[in-house]
């Protein structure tokens, strides 16, 4: 309450009773004023709250900013518009101001009034003299002063008094008749109090009709309730309990509501509203499923999907006056496995440790390996589900989760079982997103067999006819990855079955074992003209299958012929090797001839007399090799003339040179030929004398003659004289160029190739040998054949003696 206020007591009766009723009425408009503000604010607050609050129902955090806001508008306005006004003083010169300024015709009568009412006031209260003062200085003073006075007036107090006096008589008379109402608008009054009536009557009518709403309203904006309005349609969003669900960066996501049909409207349409984490926002309208009927139906569904979906996104949704807010989608990583290996423990027969291998695309895993799957998430998971692709017989999945994950979460650890068979694992992730793994991990494991031993064997000394006393050698290499169990021969005579005799059982995981064996043909009781089908097989140690791995050596087939069969086989063989051998002879001839025609500055080289001819023309088709043409070893082409040549020295030098290249390169490729050839025709030789000790043929003088007079020599010269050769012909072609070291080196080629063909032709004469020796016994059968034939005349003569005494 403002201070009291009251009039001077030297003013007339009627002004202060003016006074005092202006006072009263001025108070009375800013009680009036200010508290129809404070309604108007309290009014338009509750409007705006409802209206908010129905159209948007924001949380309790807005509702309460939105509270303290209206507070605080209310709290000013009763401040500044109520209180502070009131407390302001209401003085005689205050009210006397609002009346002259509203009633010209007063003309500052009532303002002087009150200013020299105010002026005696404090004339009376100050007529006493000091008590400081003389008594003589006081006489003095007013002495002085009364000189000044006019005539009749004793002194300044009776002066004033008089004016005082008239003024205040003059205002008195002036104010016969003044309204105070007349000093107010009251228009502004009117409207503040016209719209505080009218809010107030809006708010009690809005509570009459619709108590519920206003008991909601109440409670959502006043005791900050989280009660949803009452709405005419309801709508319900499948899958976010808590307002959120999580999806996969990148995944799609499918938003689900319905729509009670139980509620008085069904919305037609749902809208989408969204905002992402990256500014961008937007509406979309949800797919409408189907048409739903009550009683058949109970809600009318809506769909939306979110696709690709890259960042977090806040919506809500919006059908007929049912309003869905507050929910998010938060994106998170997809669950993962970033690492895994196998701990592969490898069957017993194999021989290996337990080793840990790391997962790199498929993989092949011996069969019979018990496999232990590790892998590392880039997450925490809270299940796994593993499933075997195209396995009818594993149709239900393993499932891994609780105590069989990694103490964090972060990983998981699958028994994977022993691998039999080629299978695909499929690993599904479930993190504690509740997100799963868009596609499966796949893990193909391939289930490698054991692979069966590999054999190189060969016989050795037997060609593809036996005696019958024959003994069978084998050797060669036999190779598996794991190691060797057991070796034997496989054979069957005629149509009989297979038998078998062991050669060896190796101990160890040896991978590669050399192999000997020899089959013993006499106790097996095979007479010429029977057949023999002889096999060399070794088995492996797996024990992961039913039986272990055999593998086999080619299966030879033998025919049994008698001893003087067989050596008639092997003469006529060595004829064919000799028929073989004077043709390598007659290459190295020719290679001898080669090299005697490389030309050296225009003629052959010397100590060669064999390549002089008597003429030009028969020297030129001498020097020609196949494929050269005429003039090729001159540097000149037919019909060239010495002066045409002599123009061209140059290109004379390179042909020459080209054709040394030539013949050069001609002899080192046939010396390596038949030097190989020649190797091969000592092995076949040797081969023949093997074949005579294994089929146990007494034929010792033949046997010495293959080893010491064909096959030894023949091995000395393939082995050492042709790569003697070799190097001269390398060292001559780096020469070529040289006209002085180059003749030197072909000389010494040559004189190589001599020695080869007479140790070759010395090889050769042991081989005709053998034609000198058939055409004895040839002969020697012949005179027995004519023995015998002699024999049986013979008896002949004495049978028919023997009749024609009979007859006699």
């Amino acid at each position: 309450m403002p201070p009291s206020t009251s009039s001077n007591s030297n003013l007339a009766t009627p002004i202060r009773a003016l006074f005092e009723t202006l006072r009263r009425r001025v108070r009375a408009y800013v009680w009036g004023h200010g508290a129809s503000r404070a309604v108007v604010c309290l009014g338009v607050a509750f409007w705006l709250s409802l209206l908010l609050d129905w159209f948007f129902e924001p949380p309790v955090a807005v509702r309460v900013i939105l509270l303290m806001a209206a507070a605080g508008v209310l709290v000013g306005v009763v401040l500044f518009k109520l209180v502070r006004p009131l407390r302001v003083p209401l003085t005689d010169a205050n009210m006397a101001m609002l009346l002259e300024r509203r009633f010209p015709e007063l003309d500052d009568a009532l303002l002087t009034a009150v200013s020299l009412a105010g002026a005696v006031g404090q004339g009376e209260a100050t007529s006493v003299p000091a008590l400081d003062r003389a008594p003589s200085e006081h006489a003095a003073s007013e002495h002085a002063a009364s000189e000044h006075l006019p005539t009749g007036v004793t002194s300044f107090d009776g002066l004033h008094g008089e004016m005082s006096a008239r003024t205040v008589r003059e205002a008195s008379g002036r104010i016969r008749g003044l309204r105070p109402d007349a000093v107010f608008n009251p228009v502004p009054l009117r409207r503040v109090v016209a719209a505080a009536v009218a809010l107030t009557l809006s708010v009690a009518a809005f509570g009459l009709a619709t108590p519920g709403s206003f008991g909601t309203w109440a409670r959502r904006a006043i005791l900050l309730s989280d009660e949803l309005w009452p709405r005419r349609a309801r709508l319900e969003v499948e899958g976010f309990e808590h307002g959120f669900r999580k999806v996969a960066r990148g995944g799609d996501l499918e938003v689900s509501a319905r729509a009670y049909l139980d509620m008085p409207l069904v919305p037609k349409t749902v809208e989408v509203r969204y905002g992402t984490e990256s500014g961008a926002s937007g509406r979309a309208t949800m797919n409408r499923e189907g048409i739903a009927e009550p009683p058949r139906d109970s809600f009318q569904r809506y769909a939306y999907t979110f696709q690709g979906v890259l960042s977090s996104i806040d919506f809500a949704l919006v059908g007929g006056d049912a309003r869905v807010k507050g929910l998010r989608i938060e994106v998170v990583d997809t669950p993962k496995i970033e690492r895994m290996v196998l701990v592969c423990e490898y069957p017993a027969y194999m021989g290996r440790t337990t080793r840990t291998v790391p997962v790199i695309g498929p993989m092949r895993i011996p069969r019979g390996t018990r496999l232990r799957v590790q892998a590392e998430t880039n997450k925490p998971l809270t299940r796994v589900r593993v499933d075997r692709a195209g396995d009818e017989s594993f149709a239900e999945p393993v499932l891994i989760e609780g105590d069989s994950l990694a103490s964090d979460g972060r990983g998981f650890v699958h028994e994977a079982g022993v691998l039999q068979r080629d299978e695909t694992l499929l690993f599904t992730l479930n993190d504690t997103d509740d997100i799963e793994s868009s596609e499966p991990t796949r893990l193909a494991l391939t289930a490698l067999p054991d692979q069966p031993p590999e054999l190189s064997v060969s016989l050795l000394g037997i060609g593809t006819a036996i005696t019958p006393q024959a003994r069978i050698p084998v050797g060669g290499t036999i190779r598996d990855d794991y190691g060797i169990a057991q070796i034997w021969f496989d054979f069957s005579v005629d149509e009989s079955a297979s038998a078998r005799k062991d050669i060896a059982s190796p101990g160890g995981n040896a991978t590669e074992l050399p192999v000997e064996g020899v089959l013993e043909v006499e106790p097996l009781r095979v007479s010429p003209g029977g057949k023999l089908q002889v096999a060399v097989q070794a088995s492996d140690r797996c024990d992961v299958e039913t039986q272990s791995r055999v593998g086999s050596s080619q299966r030879w087939q033998l025919e049994v012929v008698t001893p003087e069969q067989l050596r008639t086989r092997l003469q006529a063989r060595e004829l064919t090797l000799r028929h073989r051998f004077e043709r390598i002879i007659q290459e190295v001839a020719e290679t001898r001839d080669s090299l005697a025609r490389i030309p050296f500055g225009g003629v052959d080289s010397p100590g060669d007399k064999s390549s002089e001819t008597p003429d030009a023309t028969e020297g030129e088709t001498a020097d020609k090799e196949p494929g050269e043409k005429p003039g090729d070893w001159t540097g000149r082409e037919p019909g060239e003339t010495d002066r045409t040549a002599a123009r061209k020295p140059d290109e004379d030098n390179q042909r020459e040179l080209a054709v040394r290249s030539l013949r050069c390169e001609r002899a080192i490729q046939n010396s390596r030929k038949n030097g190989v050839e020649t190797q091969g025709t000592a092995e076949a030789f040797d081969d023949i004398r093997l074949q005579l000790i294994n089929n146990a043929i007494d034929a010792e003088e033949w046997k010495a003659r293959l080893k010491s007079g064909i096959s030894d020599p023949l091995s000395e010269i393939a082995g050492t004289m042709f790569p003697e050769l070799e190097n001269r012909l390398l060292s001559l072609r780096e020469s070529l160029a040289d006209v002085q070291l180059g003749p030197e080196r072909l000389d010494a080629a040559k004189r190589q190739v001599d020695a080869i063909l007479v140790e070759m032709n010395r090889v050769l004469g042991r081989m005709m040998e053998l034609e000198d020796f058939n055409q004895a016994i040839a002969l020697l059968e012949e005179i027995i054949k004519m023995q015998k034939k002699l024999e049986e005349q013979a008896q002949q003569r004495h049978r028919a003696a023997l009749r024609d005494l009979q007859e006699d």
